[in-house]
């Protein structure tokens, strides 16, 4: 194969078939991801949970203040090169060589730079140890150049599975082996960092080994032009919303302290797992297909209606729940010593549905490459951010978490109605796709709550409430399969059901 070759007859959409591969392929490779994300947040929980017993929240406030900067710069060192990879049409085999240079070059430039400028974010901080932790941490952005451009190829070509197995397997070896041994053996919050290199290297080494990506450096004028180009946009919009999600972090350890970072960097990162969850489902499954039929305009706006149906089905229930269990999910995963969490953990899991709304919007944006309508978003997002926190510090983390919400909760209509004017989806079908979700989330919070707070006034312990919820949620599942099964599963899931039930039958057919 030749390097100007194309890597698109690998791309199991490219040349899409009829709209029904599409769906069968979407379905195959969203229970994949669902399946293997679980897992791995399940994995995680548990890792965290353990950890959280034995380290202290200063040591999560150091971490948490030195990770800011670090994911900042991984952005930066990516250059917008993996989104380009999975949007760009025709992409060759120089392409993957030059994107891999550009990423290498700018790992290695990040890192020199993270040297020089470590002392100036520990001072802004005012954290001791941030310093030393980001110059360590740093040595990431060299580490990870290497598995950006295998992650972003397999997804691509909508092979999750990989991508998934090679999370899953880095975050057991990191976190679990290497972390909470060392955390045990008092090393305090040098456990984290040494878990989060030995997290790299394991998930870029294992990338590189299955997809064997060219690696021969290559640089040149018209191929770096040819992906810069394209890249720069995704750039710009994801470090926006980088600077969004993470400005109440900064807001917090630089007004308060490390212990209150580490409160609040608590409550962000488990309100975050549904989110990141299917954040994962819509960089890795959802963006590439919209990115395929990007050019069919009624795939597209059908696959932006289904994205945004199953969005609310899993995330407003998720999301009300989470709020109403709060304490429960609390003492289970972080202990009684983390009760300070409960407050801003309960408030914005309330809003955490929006998080996940604007996925879909966001998806559908970066598959037309709508860069100036990402921007603009992203612009009004970290402003309201900002501005929120700075007003609500002094009153305390409850109520920056209150001014995020409430921002979050703007930014889901900008995108969305972004979204449905380059979808071409007018706002009745857009509310439409949405009652199903608030019907299951009515209906959740309907049963449980009297259940949940009979047991608190019993003083039931924790596992016990959260046992007997989930028990309740489970009969009202069921009942809802065998009376009302669209109510519980929406009609695009029972049109998935119903399709599998024929092929199942045509095969039957074939072989009697």
């Amino acid at each position: 194969m030749s390097d100007d070759s194309r890597i698109d007859d690998r791309d199991p959409l490219a040349n899409a078939g009829p709209p029904g591969s599409m769906k069968r392929t979407l379905a195959a490779g969203a229970g994949w991801t669902t399946a293997l994300q679980l897992t791995s947040k399940a994995i995680e929980l548990g890792f965290t949970a353990v950890l959280a017993r034995i380290l202290f929240p200063r040591d999560f406030g150091v971490i948490a203040g030195a990770t800011i900067f670090i994911e900042l710069a991984l952005l930066l060192a990516e250059v917008g090169i993996g989104a380009t990879i999975v949007q760009m049409p025709g992409l060759t085999r120089d392409d993957v060589r030059v994107a891999g240079t550009l990423v290498f070059l700018s790992g290695i430039g990040y890192f020199l730079l993270a040297q020089l400028l470590a002392p100036l974010a520990g001072a802004f901080l005012n954290i001791d140890g941030v310093t030393e932790v980001l110059r360590v941490l740093a040595l990431v952005f060299v580490i990870q150049s290497f598995g950006i451009v295998p992650e972003n190829l397999l997804v691509r070509r909508l092979d999750v599975r990989r991508v998934m197995i090679a999370q899953v397997l880095a975050r057991i070896v990191g976190t679990g082996g290497v972390g909470i041994a060392l955390a045990w053996l008092g090393w305090g919050y040098w456990a984290l960092v040494a878990a989060a290199l030995v997290e790299t290297v394991v998930k870029a080494a294992w990338l590189v080994a299955i997809v064997r990506p060219p690696m021969r450096p290559l640089l040149t004028r018209a191929g770096t032009k040819r992906l810069m180009g394209r890249s720069a946009g995704f750039s710009v919009a994801r470090i926006l919303n980088f600077f969004a999600l993470r400005s109440n972090n900064l807001v917090v350890g630089r007004t308060m302290d490390a212990a209150a970072l580490g409160i609040y960097s608590r409550a962000f990162n488990l309100m975050s797992v549904p989110s990141e969850l299917y954040t994962r489902i819509a960089e890795r499954l959802v963006f590439p297909a919209m990115a395929q039929v990007q050019d069919d305009a009624v795939r597209l706006r059908a696959a932006f209606l289904r994205g945004t149906e199953l969005t609310a089905a899993i995330g407003m229930p998720m999301s009300a729940l989470l709020a109403v269990l709060a304490p429960e999910v609390i003492e289970i995963i972080l202990g009684s010593r983390w009760a300070a969490v409960i407050g801003p953990f309960a408030i914005l899991c309330s809003a955490s549905y929006f998080r996940l709304g604007s996925k879909i919007g966001g998806s559908l944006q970066r598959a037309k490459a709508a860069t100036g309508a990402m921007i603009t978003n992203q612009i009004v997002y970290l402003a309201m951010v900002v501005g929120g926190a700075l007003i609500a510090y002094p009153y305390g983390i409850e109520a920056v978490a209150l001014a995020g919400s409430i921002a979050v909760v703007a930014s889901y209509i900008i995108i969305n109605v972004n979204a449905c004017r380059i979808a071409g989806v007018d706002l009745r079908a857009f509310v439409g796709s949405h009652l199903h979700g608030v019907l299951l989330a009515v209906l959740g919070v309907a049963v449980v709550l009297p259940v949940v707070a009979a047991l608190r006034r019993a003083a039931v312990p924790a596992v016990v409430t959260l046992g007997v919820a989930g028990a309740v949620l489970v009969v009202m599942a069921l009942l809802l399969f065998w009376w009302r099964p669209r109510w519980l599963l929406g009609d695009f899931l029972v049109s998935l059901m119903n399709d599998a039930a024929r092929s199942l039958a045509r095969r039957r057919g074939a072989l009697s």
